[in-house]
């Protein structure tokens, strides 16, 4: 009977060392690649990249603003590291990474949504997977570790046992591994500056009827003076922007009433035709917004 465990658990660890290798492939191959822009950052730029600016946030800011527009009537260089599914402080891991890579931005533009003005949930984001590739970077794994809950954490996990990672997140990790070594510059959901759009098509609902509420919020959110500090040591302006809602219109008591730049965008369309659901502009509402935001840059060049 002695014989026999020992032979299961021996097959274990062998099975458990095997699975260990692949996943640690997986990740090695998806860090290498520009699938997802944590690796889009690292591999494209190879630590060289001189911007004037940065675009970061979440869908939002993913999607509202075309920096390649922005860049043709300025002449300013910019690149949106925005990522759908995350809150501030994934945000702010994002902006970490950029400048942590090597790569350096003269002004930051956070696009801040009204759920992140005051507070941040304290958890993991749903998307904050596609840093995993480089867990071993000490500030990666301390986000990972700040915010991931329960017994078994497979994103803190991952640095010494990839496996983990990979088991939970397999959808998420192998396939874009598999297309990552036939293809390793194709992007998932952004162009080569960083940007995404939603389709050209608005909401089934008639302007008019539309209860707009007025919000009023400081951006008094702990982190953001945490982002104002950091950037500061990397010679960045840190400088917030609300892109457009529909139907919510953000109040600052006292103008800006911050420390803090702020372009305030959220209340300029009023018709439904400018979105493709109330938090995020069509390919319309993109256009629109983006030309309005060069005229809001213009006394930040």
């Amino acid at each position: 009977m002695k014989r026999f465990l020992l032979k299961i658990f021996s097959y274990l660890i062998l099975v458990f060392l095997i699975g260990n290798i692949g996943a640690w492939s997986a990740l090695k191959i998806l860090g290498r690649s520009y699938f997802y822009k944590p690796n889009f950052i690292v591999n494209h730029f190879e630590g060289k990249g001189r911007f004037d600016y940065v675009i970061a946030g979440s869908s939002r800011g993913l999607t509202t603003i075309n920096t390649e527009e922005v860049d043709r009537q300025t002449g300013l260089k910019g690149l949106n590291i925005s990522m759908d599914d995350t809150g501030l402080p994934s945000q702010f891991l994002m902006i970490k990474h950029f400048f942590e890579s090597g790569n350096q931005a003269d002004r930051v533009i956070l696009t801040l949504d009204l759920g992140h003005f005051e507070e941040s949930e304290q958890m993991l984001n749903d998307n904050d997977y596609r840093f995993v590739s480089y867990s071993h970077r000490d500030y990666i794994w301390e986000y990972f570790y700040t915010y991931e809950k329960g017994v078994i954490r497979p994103l803190t996990l991952s640095n010494y046992f990839p496996v983990f990672a990979i088991g939970y997140y397999n959808l998420e990790l192998v396939w874009p591994a598999g297309l990552s070594l036939v293809k390793p510059k194709y992007t998932n959901r952004f162009d080569w500056n960083g940007n995404y759009s939603y389709p050209n098509s608005s909401l089934q609902s008639k302007s008019e009827e539309i209860q707009w509420e007025i919000i009023e919020k400081q951006p008094s959110n702990p982190i953001l003076k945490e982002i104002e500090s950091y950037l500061k040591q990397k010679n960045s302006q840190l400088i917030l922007y609300v892109g457009p809602y529909l139907g919510k219109q953000l109040v600052v008591p006292g103008g800006n009433g911050s420390d803090f730049p702020l372009i305030n965008h959220s209340a300029i369309f009023t018709e439904a035709k400018y979105f493709f659901d109330v938090d995020h502009v069509n390919d319309l509402g993109k256009a629109e917004a983006t030309q309005k935001f060069v005229e809001a840059l213009k006394p930040f060049h």
